[in-house]
């Protein structure tokens, strides 16, 4: 049942037709599918021959050999056949040629038409060539020399026995009218007695001829295996290198990219064969290098996500003040870093910063300023923000290399008096937007991390109703445009003056629309982070 479901529909028919007739002829009665069964035969046979064919040619060096038989050996044997049936049919018309002039000869009368010859004439035309026949084209009747026509014994007899193996029995043929009839001269014959008959060449003579020929054809055979030996050759190694490139390329495949192809030779299939390994060294090596980027990029992923938490999730609720903050990374993980603490019911702290450098590194150092600063809030007795940042500034440097620093700003609002308390290591000048105007807080000392002991200053700045205070980074004011202009704090003052009735959360998202529309670049070049306060009562 397995054998008959993998047959076809053809091969089904074919099937059941034969056995029909099969039981057809066992019962004595031939049944009348003899024409369908052959029809179908022949179509089965024609499609099986093709697909053993294709099966056969598959393989690129039976094609290239099958190409080569039939490109060289074929035309040659089809040459050779032609040569000797040509010789063949030269020798025969020689033959005949030589008889029927010697029977022109003597057996023509006065107006020029051949007489029917007698036995004896028959018998005695060109008898060193061999048997001579005329055959009536009407009864088919045999007139020979000596003997009843058919008796084949006698024929041979009269044939001239051969001189050496390849001495084969030649015949000619011609038609001739004898007395107004129509007849068939035939002439049996071997080479040996026509090359004897017309040039007088000695057996022995024909003998060197017939070893030179052969020497000739020795060397022409010699000459011809060694082509077939030779194209074999080139063919097997042309093949097997591409089978080694197949093999390696299902090796591949199935995912063995350590596999490599033996490399043999120095041509150009072993330029290719090399040139493959040297790919499928390459993709190894940027496999396991996708592999290492996936690997970090999950682990950035959850740095991501864990970096995502240590900013605050939304600001303390004042009675004279609204807060927010917004932090865009260039890339999974952010060196900026802002925070909002609340200190009691009427007091809170604004924190902003840049850590010198991007990716990991400086999102680690982020998350140490941050613990630092948070621990220092809950343990400090003083609130003065220069002490906060003295603090800050010695742990990072105690802690870090050298070369880690960041710019820190560091604010303390009081709910009750509206008065904002500031130190500014090393970082932008946070613009205070007051009446219609834009003042630039000043800086009160340098970067922190840099050096073990610093001092900071701290300054006071009196906020009132409508009063808009933002602290950013520089990622928002250094991108550049495509003639290399930055944006700059002239317009970041333009957009803040624009949107001042805004509400924060809208501020930021205008501010840094504006700076992606100005860059208009592929990829943002720096992290952006914005603080917006405004003072509503």
């Amino acid at each position: 049942m397995t054998l008959w479901r993998k047959l076809g529909w053809l091969e089904r028919v074919f099937l059941a037709l034969l056995l029909i007739q099969s039981a057809a002829y066992l019962a004595g009665r031939p049944g009348a599918l003899g024409f369908p069964l052959s029809v179908l035969f022949l179509i089965l046979l024609y499609r099986y021959t093709r697909r053993g064919l294709e099966r056969v040619v598959w393989r690129v060096r039976n094609r290239l050999i099958v190409s080569y038989v039939f490109i060289a050996v074929v035309p040659i044997g089809l040459l050779l056949l032609l040569v000797g049936i040509g010789l063949w049919l030269l020798i025969g018309q020689v033959a005949v040629y030589t008889v029927y002039h010697e029977y022109r000869q003597r057996a023509s009368t006065a107006s020029g038409e051949l007489q029917r010859p007698t036995p004896e004439l028959l018998a005695s035309l060109a008898p060193q060539l061999g048997e001579v026949i005329l055959v009536d084209a009407r009864s088919g009747l045999v007139f020979d020399g000596r003997f009843p026509s058919g008796n084949t014994e006698l024929r041979a007899r009269r044939i001239p026995p051969a001189a050496h193996r390849l001495d084969i029995q030649v015949a000619g043929f011609t038609p001739v009218r004898v007395e107004g009839q129509a007849y068939l001269l035939a002439v049996f014959t071997r080479p040996s007695a026509v090359l004897r008959s017309l040039f007088g060449i000695s057996v022995e003579g024909q003998e060197i001829y017939i070893y030179f020929f052969l020497a000739v054809g020795v060397l022409f055979l010699l000459a011809q295996i060694i082509s077939v030996v030779i194209g074999v050759s080139i063919t097997r190694t042309l093949t097997g290198a591409v089978q080694n490139l197949y093999e390696a390329t299902q090796r591949v495949q199935r995912g063995d990219l350590a596999h490599r192809i033996q490399v043999t030779g120095n041509d150009q299939l072993a330029e290719l064969s090399a040139s493959f390994n040297s790919m499928t060294a390459n993709l190894e090596r940027l496999i396991e290098v996708e592999k290492e980027r996936e690997r970090l990029h999950s682990e950035l992923e959850i740095a991501r996500h864990v970096q995502a938490r240590l900013f605050p999730k939304s600001a303390p609720h004042l009675r004279t003040l609204a807060i927010s903050g917004r932090c865009q990374p260039a890339r999974m993980v952010s060196g900026d870093y802002f925070d909002f603490l609340p200190l009691g019911e009427a007091q809170v702290a604004l924190a902003i910063g840049d850590v010198a450098g991007k990716g990991i590194s400086a999102a680690l150092l982020m998350a140490s300023m941050q613990s630092v600063l948070r621990s220092q809030l809950m343990e400090a007795r003083s609130l003065h923000p220069r002490d906060l940042v003295g603090v800050l500034n010695r742990q990072l440097y105690a802690n870090t290399t050298p070369e880690k620093y960041a710019t820190f700003f560091l604010g303390v609002y009081d709910d009750q008096t509206r008065l904002f308390t500031y130190t500014n290591a090393g970082h932008l000048p946070p613009v205070l937007v007051s009446g219609g105007k834009a003042i630039r807080l000043e800086v009160t000392g340098t970067v922190v991390g840099a050096f073990p002991a610093m001092p900071y200053e701290e300054r006071q700045a009196p906020l009132q109703r409508e009063d808009l205070l933002v602290a950013y980074t520089d990622g928002i004011t250094e991108p550049e445009n495509a003639y290399g202009e930055m944006f700059g704090e002239q317009r970041l003052v333009e957009v803040l003056l624009k949107y001042r009735s805004a509400a924060p959360e809208e501020i930021i998202a205008r501010t840094m629309e504006a700076v992606r529309e100005w860059s208009a670049g592929p990829e943002q070049e720096d992290d952006m982070t914005m603080v917006v306060a405004r003072c509503v009562a």
